[in-house]
């Protein structure tokens, strides 16, 4: 496997914080902005017709930072939204204790959804500017639509006739039992009603059905384990030679799934190795066998749809 980052990088750990948010000037609520979640709110009803957000920023950096290792070091915060193709750097200023500040602006016009926030850490090495030597682990969501601060991490389940005229998006697969959307911020796991005998066994409370109905929501669930999975790998970008977490769920489930993927590394070397198989475009087949290992082991643990759903719910919680 080649070194996806061929040059010295910061050992510590830098933190990005949210103090505060403006909408055109006017305070936001802290209850709009969650530490914990990573999430600022701005979407008010009282308010919805914004037209510029300030979202003042502070990061930490470790004390390894200040010694004479490291060159030209440079801060900033970086806010893209993948829907729109904005992506905008904002310079943080060093203040005397270490830590970096700035604001980072948002314009009402230039988004649609949400847009992501992450801290970075640049410096000159090996005569070479510019390098990225650090970054958040976790990165800021600023959701344009969402009331309350909180990620979303479900997914829907939605019983449709395949065959009606009205599911004419569903109609290829309209001889499954089920099918599974995984494109959007919100997966769904279609439960095809016209085929019988489903809806009855998933729906009973006989115990007489209890193993049948466990054995096939688990199978449902070991398809959308390895659904997401695939979906999510597709999703990684890759910056300055660095793959990058994806956000919402598609982070949620490689995080949970890559350990089995990949046992004998950790998640963010399993990250790398995972981008390297998919930019060679060798073993899929050993990587695909893999995949379905750890899908099957997910499905499992979770012995029914709901508690498939309340895991994936769960499962940024855990990192």
């Amino acid at each position: 496997m080649k070194t996806l980052i061929p040059y010295p990088t910061l050992d510590g750990e830098i933190v990005l914080e949210v103090k505060e948010a403006r909408l055109d000037g006017k305070p936001l609520s802290l209850t709009l902005i969650s530490s914990m979640e990573q999430v600022v709110a701005l979407h008010q009803v009282e308010r919805n017709d914004w037209e510029r957000a300030r979202i003042v920023l502070r990061m930490r950096t470790p004390q390894e930072l200040m010694s004479d290792e490291w060159v030209d070091v440079a801060c900033a915060a970086v806010l893209t939204e993948k829907k729109t193709n904005v992506r905008l750097v904002t310079p943080l200023k060093r203040q005397s204790d270490n830590s970096w500040i700035g604001v980072a602006e948002l314009h009402r016009d230039w988004h649609v959804g949400q847009a992501e926030v992450e801290g970075i850490v640049t410096a000159t090495v090996a005569d070479v500017q510019g390098r990225v030597i650090a970054r958040t682990r976790r990165r800021w969501t600023v959701d344009l639509h969402l009331r309350t601060p909180t990620r979303k991490r479900t997914i829907r389940t939605v019983w449709k006739d395949f065959s009606s005229e009205e599911n004419v998006y569903l109609h290829p697969y309209k001889g499954d039992p089920w099918a599974i959307e995984a494109a959007d911020d919100e997966p769904v796991v279609y439960l095809n009603s016209g085929f019988e005998g489903l809806q009855f066994l998933l729906d009973s409370a006989s115990r007489s059905d209890r193993a049948v109905q466990n054995a096939v929501a688990g199978q449902i669930a070991g398809d959308c384990w390895a659904a997401l999975f695939n979906t999510a790998v597709y999703s990684i970008d890759v910056e300055d030679g660095e793959p990058q977490w994806p956000v919402g769920w598609k982070e949620s489930v490689l995080r949970r799934m890559l350990p089995d993927v990949y046992p004998d590394r950790s998640p963010d070397d399993a990250l790398v190795e995972l981008c390297e198989r998919r930019r060679q475009g060798e073993s899929g087949g050993e990587l695909q066998t893999r995949v379905l290992h750890a899908a099957t082991k997910q499905a499992r643990m979770s012995r029914s749809l709901s508690v498939f759903i309340r895991t994936l719910r769960t499962v940024e919680e855990e990192k």
